[in-house]
């Protein structure tokens, strides 16, 4: 296996790509026999991957110090180019949808190509090329932004992921001083947040308009790959949690508030479930990697586990320095079929859930890495790949004790509270997006707006103090998937319910659980989400007597 330390990254070039492809689909379009549309197509997809994988590693080698000039304007190079190779992309597919060898290509492979190429084929033509890349810019300006973000606490600089130890501190004064020192950062910056996003909304609307849609919300679904279900099922999902989930938040809140002996829970206080703070791993941020694969390797009775080979060859980064990107992630370098898994590492609570949720995105990359012969088709659709990473989440509960020693089981019920409060602000965040993209002609005060009006439905509890940013409903420009992935975060709701329901087979038989994880996570993205949960035995997010259920089981779990 490579060291990642020695994969070499070079810039594709453009002209080479474009003329291969031009000769790829000229052989597709006249292909009579199998083996030559075979030859053809994975030709193409050979393409695909080595460009894709250059775009990967740019990332990667980006995040891990924005301060190196030379990939921050390699990613500009992507702004432009990723739109065209998406274009010559459509165009090898739509021509596939059509070839002499569809019918044999659709029996031998199946249908999941032929619904990606017709989606393709839909949203995207050179009609909207320039938009594309004036959205990409945007998107890398956000995270720039985000990522360059140098806020002075205690006298020291800290970047936005430094500075989260202290938004869960027991000392009150702490975390207050911590939460308005954000709030003064995002205020001194709110125009030009306002300006980018006001900039992303109006361009991927004039995306939507060329392509023929009534709003970029459609348009903004068929990108997400929404083919078993749409926005009318997506709001009964939003009411459902609205119904079932948010008044046991309201629940939860208060007993917070009465835990930490205060007359009124203030939205500094949110982050802190005990007077004696939230449970942090016993073990130091220099332990996080030979834990972490320990865990693993219980987990699935492996050893090494495939975490421990991945960071002995250089495929994690997991803890906070300065010049590094914010976030977590797992991005797959599809030529070397690795995943790498970045994070942010700062000694909360947060740091294991991110390094168990990342490692489940990566176990599934590898698991699934020859689940097909399309690279489109190697990983499903967002809200199924967050299946793998959540349910790993909680099917992690009976080894917490390596990562936290006697505070394992205070931490697996800090954890579930944390996942019962996230899906009302999931929720909201989808809600938030929906209006926007349907009245794209919003001022920036209009949205802020909106966003403080969906607070006090889902979030009734927040109450601010001396933090005017966020009091008028500017939370939302801290949460970078509304910038840069529209329409995702509903997803991490969808899978979050999912994964309950393998949580909740784990407390009866892990093994079982497991066996449904595996099958999910092997048959990778050959079909679609409702499909795909289906054959791994899982209850559709959709259906309301499921969330109910959900619901019922983590009250249990926390004697609510």
């Amino acid at each position: 296996m490579i060291k990642f330390q020695n994969i070499k990254y070079e810039r594709p070039s453009l002209d080479e790509l474009k003329e291969k492809i031009q000769n790829i689909r000229f052989r597709l379009m006249t292909a009579t026999e199998m083996e030559a549309a075979e030859a053809a197509i994975f030709e193409y997809e050979k393409l695909m991957s080595g460009f894709d994988t250059s775009y990967a590693l740019c990332n990667i080698l980006h995040d891990l110090d924005t301060s190196n000039e030379f990939y921050t304007s390699e990613l500009e190079f992507y702004d432009e180019a990723i739109p065209a190779v998406s274009e010559m992309s459509s165009g090898v597919l739509s021509i596939l949808l059509n070839c002499p060898c569809a019918d044999s290509i659709r029996e031998k492979y199946g249908n999941m190509i032929f619904l990606k190429a017709q989606n393709q084929k839909e949203t995207i033509s050179k009609e909207i090329i320039e938009d594309l890349a004036a959205e990409s810019a945007l998107e890398n300006e956000y995270g720039q932004l985000q990522s360059e973000a140098e806020i002075i606490f205690s006298g020291k600089p800290l970047n936005l992921s430094m500075l989260a130890p202290h938004l869960e501190s027991s000392n009150r004064t702490e975390r207050r001083a911590a939460a308005k020192a954000i709030d003064d950062y995002y205020m001194m910056r709110k125009p030009k947040y306002d300006q980018i996003y006001d900039d992303l909304v109006k361009i991927r609307t004039k995306a939507a308009k060329k392509l023929g849609y009534d709003s970029f919300t459609t348009l903004g679904y068929k990108r997400m790959e929404r083919y078993d279900y749409d926005r009318d099922d997506v709001a009964r999902f939003r009411e459902a949690i609205l119904k079932y989930i948010v008044p046991i938040t309201v629940q939860i809140r208060q007993l917070q508030k009465e835990r930490l002996g205060l007359d009124e829970l203030m939205f500094y206080d949110l982050n802190i479930m005990s007077r004696e703070g939230n449970p942090v791993p016993t073990v130091s941020l220099k332990q996080y990697r030979k834990v972490a694969g320990l865990f693993f390797s219980k987990m699935f009775d492996a050893s090494p586990s495939f975490f421990d080979v991945l960071s002995d060859h250089g495929f994690t980064d997991l803890i906070s320095r300065h010049n590094k990107s914010t976030g977590g992630y797992c991005m797959y370098l599809e030529d070397y079929a690795i995943p790498f898994i970045f994070m942010n590492g700062n000694g909360t609570a947060d740091d294991v859930a991110t390094v168990v949720h990342e490692g489940g995105h990566a176990y599934a990359a590898i698991k699934s890495s020859e689940s097909s012969p399309f690279v489109e088709c190697l990983s499903p659709t967002l809200e199924t790949c967050e299946i793998h990473s959540t349910a790993m989440e909680y099917m992690s509960y009976p080894y917490m004790n390596l990562f936290y020693g006697d505070l394992a089981e205070q931490y697996c019920q800090h954890h579930m509270t944390d996942g019962l409060l996230f899906l009302p602000y999931g929720c909201m965040v989808d809600e938030f997006q929906h209006v926007i993209y349907d009245n794209p002609d919003m001022t920036p005060s209009d949205r802020h707006r909106v966003w403080k009006e969906l607070e006090e439905r889902y979030q009734p509890f927040i109450k601010y103090d001396d933090q005017p940013f966020h009091a008028m409903g500017g939370a939302w420009m801290k949460k970078d998937h509304i910038f840069t992935s529209p329409f995702y975060y509903i997803d991490y709701c969808l899978s979050q319910v999912c994964a309950l329901q393998l949580w909740m087979e784990s407390r009866e038989d892990m093994k079982t659980a497991l066996i449904k994880y595996n099958t999910l996570c092997e048959a990778g993205g050959n079909d679609t989400f409702l499909n795909l949960i289906s054959k791994a035995g899982l209850a559709s997010p959709f259906d309301t007597d499921v969330i109910k259920k959900v619901a019922y089981a983590c009250c249990d779990y926390l004697d609510l």
